[in-house]
């Protein structure tokens, strides 16, 4: 037996000319939370089709458990669901919804009724059982499809941006719980989403497609720190992409020379002859007044001040180069009074922080 619950073996999906999932492989252990993360159109719902069974693959293979799952009806798959737009029957109740799973598979009324409550308890319903889908909030409703999903105790959970008609903050609390019930119950979960802050806030894994391929995949601390082309550095997170014109390697370190005439040093990188692009991320780029004390050693670029946006606890700060180059960096909110638009400013980043992408 696999001890992978998921695998995709060079997977393709093609509708006439079109190719939307290219050639990818995954590898999903018992027990994990994944998102698969990307663009509209970058073939990530597509691919959670395929694994549902709802679309057939093109080519390759899709194996749960180490068996292959080609030719085999969605109903047969042992995986639960929850979908963008719930699906809830309206003629139900919350109770009958959640028992849906059970009565299919005949689970006799006493256990069935056990499940039930055990489902509402662990997603916070308890009390809501006689209420109809339309007397529900959008996080009940969402709460609701989650633990019809999880009362059939599959081993995995797929979900189709289910947090995206919620608003932001009940989007941020139902991340938690998300999160915590996978953790409760040991299942793994496989979450599409477009959203960034989702996936880095509950995943053990990100795999980020574009263009129907697997562009990177790794932990989100390792991801967000170390991506590895000029489309990750930029679709994760905020960023400053800049094309580099040469590299000239010094010891245990690099200097960058980018195609604006600004030159950093970096730390080494992996692959020397491969770097195209520059990425500074915001909050690694430190803003000083000038005047004040500079942290070295460190890159240091003087500037000038010409916008502040608010962004609650910080405000991200645009600053001007000499050569017309505009760099932002990220500023907490309660250094404010000390900043201003027009006023001169140095810009400091280590070179640990000056990431050198292959494309």
């Amino acid at each position: 037996m696999s001890t992978m619950d998921i695998e995709l073996i060079a997977v393709s999906k093609s509708y006439g000319a079109n190719r939307v999932v290219d050639n990818i492989d995954l590898s999903i252990p018992a027990g994990e939370f994944v998102s698969i993360l990307g663009p509209s159109g970058c073939g990530k719902t597509t691919t959670l089709n395929m694994i549902a069974g709802f679309s057939d693959p093109s080519g390759g293979d899709i194996r749960i458990r180490g068996r292959s799952q080609l030719g085999v009806p969605p109903e047969k798959r042992g995986i639960g669901l929850v979908f963008q737009n719930y699906a809830l029957f309206p003629h139900m109740t919350v109770a009958e919804n959640v028992a849906f799973g059970l009565k299919m598979k005949g689970t006799p009324r006493a256990e069935t009724e056990t499940e039930v409550r055990s489902a509402l308890r662990r997603v916070h319903l308890e009390g809501f059982e006689q209420r109809y889908p339309k007397e529900l909030s959008g996080g009940q409703q969402q709460r609701t499809a989650l633990a019809r999903a999880i009362t059939p105790k599959p081993s995995l959970l797929l979900l189709d941006e289910p947090l995206s008609n919620l608003d932001l903050k009940l989007r941020e609390a139902m991340r938690i719980e998300l999160k915590e019930i996978q953790e409760e119950l040991g299942m793994t979960f496989i979450y599409v989403t477009h959203d960034q802050d989702e996936a880095m806030a509950m995943s053990d894994r990100i795999v980020v497609m574009h263009g129907g391929l697997v562009a990177q995949e790794g932990k989100p601390d390792d991801i967000y720190d170390h991506p590895r082309s000029r489309f990750v550095a930029d679709f994760i997170g905020k960023s400053n992409l800049l094309p580099v014109a040469s590299l000239r390697a010094e010891g245990g370190s690099t200097t960058v020379v980018l195609e604006d005439g600004l030159t950093l040093t970096a730390a080494a990188p992996e692959n020397p002859g491969s770097v195209h692009y520059c990425c500074l991320r915001p909050e690694a780029v430190r803003l000083t007044p000038v005047g004040e004390e500079v942290p070295s050693p460190v890159n240091r670029i003087d500037g000038n001040l010409n916008r502040i946006v608010n962004l609650g606890a910080y405000r991200e700060c645009f600053v001007t180069l000499p050569n017309g180059t505009v760099l932002k960096s990220l500023v907490r909110s309660t250094r404010l009074p000390d900043l201003s638009v027009g006023q001169s400013v140095v810009l400091s980043i280590d070179p640990d922080a000056v990431q050198l992408l292959d494309s």
